[in-house]
């Protein structure tokens, strides 16, 4: 294990105070507002200093996509982690990334940011190759659980060419809904709500119809979240009590 120097850890700490600052202007007042100029007033360095840790506004909020990745990865990683089933620890990563959005909506905002082919096209090859990087370790730790699930039976080997569209019709699902949650459309007038009950929901719908055992009907699957949340994500579950 590498020991950080004293000048790489300031760089580090710089750069996420530099984050920070972005981030806090993103959410106050919006991706056009967002200048080098207000970032560097912000955290009291010169625009130079600022350009020194990232060549662009696009690459400073890809930048921040690239930080919800890596922190996603790690909820990713402790889902695959547990020691329960393959569909508890697959059902494992859906609330991990439930929480996670919960307590951090600008985020998923920023990675769709990125996503825009207006911002995408002035970000770097370096970050966009960062980010890419890193959405490949995300989506294989989730596509190692569906192989698992496979390999020892709890999926049909029939499925075996469905692994990708198994994880892409999670990830969508989940992303959609969430994105939907954190939008101005009234949903709790329009009945959808809680939206994170509903998706708990609609996930182990989507996971019977690949006959992913154990079933959900033959569990208690109320019970299991709080098993699952209490195991893994006690933190984010306290620190939302808290944002109450």
């Amino acid at each position: 294990m590498t020991t950080e120097s004293r000048k790489q850890r300031e760089i580090r700490e710089r750069e996420e105070l530099i984050l920070s600052a972005a981030q806090t202007l993103l959410h106050e007042h919006g991706y056009n507002h967002l200048t080098m100029d207000r970032v560097a007033e912000t955290v009291e360095y010169s625009k130079g200093t600022i350009y020194n840790h990232f060549t662009s506004k696009e690459d400073l909020v890809c930048s921040l996509g690239c930080r919800c990745i890596s922190n996603l990865i790690d909820v990713f990683e402790r889902a695959y982690q547990y020691s329960g089933t393959t569909r508890e620890r697959y059902s494992a990563i859906g609330i991990g990334y439930s929480l996670y959005n919960q307590l951090h909506p600008m985020d998923a905002q920023n990675v769709q940011t990125v996503k825009n082919n207006a911002v995408r096209e002035k970000v770097s090859e370096y970050k966009l190759a960062e980010m890419e990087t890193l959405e490949q370790k995300i989506t294989t730790i989730a596509r190692s659980i569906v192989q698992e699930a496979i390999d020892c039976g709890d999926l049909d080997k029939s499925h075996q060419d469905d692994v990708n569209t198994i994880v892409f019709g999670c990830w969508s699902m989940h992303y959609g809904a969430l994105l939907l949650d954190q939008s101005d459309i009234p949903l709790q007038q329009l009945g959808f709500s809680p939206v994170v009950n509903m998706l708990w929901k609609n996930a182990n719908i989507y996971l019977d119809g690949y006959q992913w055992q154990p079933s959900s009907t033959t569990i208690d699957t109320d019970k299991l979240f709080e098993k699952i949340s209490s195991a893994l994500f006690a933190d984010e579950i306290n620190l939302l009590k808290q944002a109450v």
